[in-house]
């Protein structure tokens, strides 16, 4: 009762739609900054906290990965049997509950089953659901609303690293990732809890720009989508899947790898940090922008942009001895990123529909959770080779040649999407 009391006040005074999207940019935030986002902040503590090697910490990377395949694959399934908002939900009552168990890890086994838990937790209540949420608030602009909305995990990194940096030599990692769960905890009961309701019909509204009849038609758009079956039949599918990968590839090997590359190649630490910071500024800036791209520009001309935005950063940082690339390399590498993370659910909806978006979605981040455990062991076994990232950085660079060249011949123009 009380609940459905606030719901009517707040609809009655606020602009729901938007403040459901900035309820899910703080959850967002809330939740993945203090985990996904800032767990590079942790590795050198546990691993000395443990007493383990760097290897061995590293290896927590594809740990990781395994649980986020594994995690976005039951995200599809739960979503079946449990309503959306539930799910997500539940899900952040099991998050906050696995960040409290890191603190007390005291093993490396220990160590490995709790992150593989937290990754496959956060992938299972993530991106997929949130983004379904948005759908089903948004008929229009949907894809603008989940540019700004997914700024939430590049907001949340920045804080949540910020207050390690400060919290991590004071008080010890232990406690610090106590209070990141009693935050997560406290913003995300606010936020996703309190306020996001999974339609707007339970504010009393309609989705942003429906038309008058658009009650009548909910359950039928609901129904309208390509069957995964005939999908997986077409060659088409797996090709646009193949870009996804060489996209994935491309973009987090450059993320994750330009710090020591800069270093590599004269590079002072400061000067690699600021670069890397300014990557980040760019990509949360990226993320509302492309969505708006979508709205205005389409699927086609959009995620050809996006890949040329990659193209440019991995040519920046090929040629990064030279100083004057580095701004190119900061704006380009951030744009870039911003494709995997909003494009997916954006790409997704309007080719396949509604009906089995999160089928299709889970698709989409089963191939980038694969390229994150690929990625790696492609780029060590080259280094190992060569002593230098720049011919990986080359190879990266024609993947993502293709993967645009794919994009021109699969995706559909502005105006031409099926759904």
């Amino acid at each position: 009762m009380g609940q459905n009391s606030l719901s009517k006040k707040l609809s009655h005074r606020l602009p729901m739609h938007w403040v459901t999207v900035g309820a899910i940019l703080l959850g967002l935030a809330a939740f993945w900054g203090s985990t996904y986002n800032s767990y590079s902040l942790f590795m050198t503590p546990i691993q000395e906290s443990l007493q383990v090697t760097r290897a061995e910490i590293v290896l927590g990377i594809t740990v990781r990965g395994v649980g986020d395949i594994l995690g976005t694959y039951l995200c599809s399934l739960l979503l079946r049997y449990i309503p959306v908002m539930r799910l997500i939900r539940l899900n952040l009552l099991f998050l906050v509950a696995s960040m409290v168990s890191l603190s007390f890890v005291q093993t490396l086994t220990q160590y490995y089953i709790v992150i593989f838990i937290q990754a496959t937790l956060l992938c299972i209540g993530g991106y997929i659901p949130l983004s379904i949420v948005i759908h089903n608030w948004f008929r229009k602009r949907s894809s603008f609303a989940i540019g700004i909305a997914f700024t939430g995990s590049g907001l949340g990194g920045t804080i949540y690293n910020w207050l390690g940096g400060i919290w991590i030599p004071a008080f010890g990692w232990r406690y610090t990732m106590l209070l990141f769960a009693l935050i997560t905890l406290a913003v995300s009961f606010l936020t996703l809890f309190l306020i996001v309701r999974p339609t707007p019909s339970e504010f009393g509204l309609k989705p942003y720009g429906a038309t008058e009849n658009a009650q009548e038609n909910e359950e039928q758009l609901r129904t309208e989508g390509v069957e995964v079956k005939d999908a997986v039949r077409t060659a088409s599918f797996w090709v646009f899947i193949l870009a996804i990968f060489l996209m994935s590839l491309a973009n987090d090997t450059l993320f994750s790898n330009l710090p020591p590359h800069l270093i590599d190649v004269g590079y002072q630490l400061s000067e690699a940090a600021k670069i890397s910071s300014a990557v980040m500024v760019f990509l949360t800036i990226a993320k509302p922008l492309m969505g708006y791209l979508y709205d205005v520009l389409g699927l086609k001309i959009t995620s050809i942009l996006s890949s040329l935005f990659t193209m440019v950063g991995l040519f920046s940082a090929i040629m990064i001895s030279n100083k004057v690339f580095a701004i190119p390399l900061a704006v380009c590498t951030g744009i870039g990123l911003a494709f995997s993370s909003v494009a997916f659910s954006i790409l997704v909806r309007s080719m396949y529909g509604p009906k089995n978006y999160a089928k299709f979605s889970s698709y989409l981040q089963m191939t980038y959770g694969i390229s994150s455990i690929v990625a790696p062991v492609i780029v060590s076994f080259i280094y190992n080779e060569t002593h230098s990232y720049v011919f990986a950085f080359w190879m990266l660079l024609i993947f993502t040649i293709i993967a645009a060249v794919v994009f021109f011949f699969v995706l559909p123009k502005r105006g031409q999407s099926p759904y």
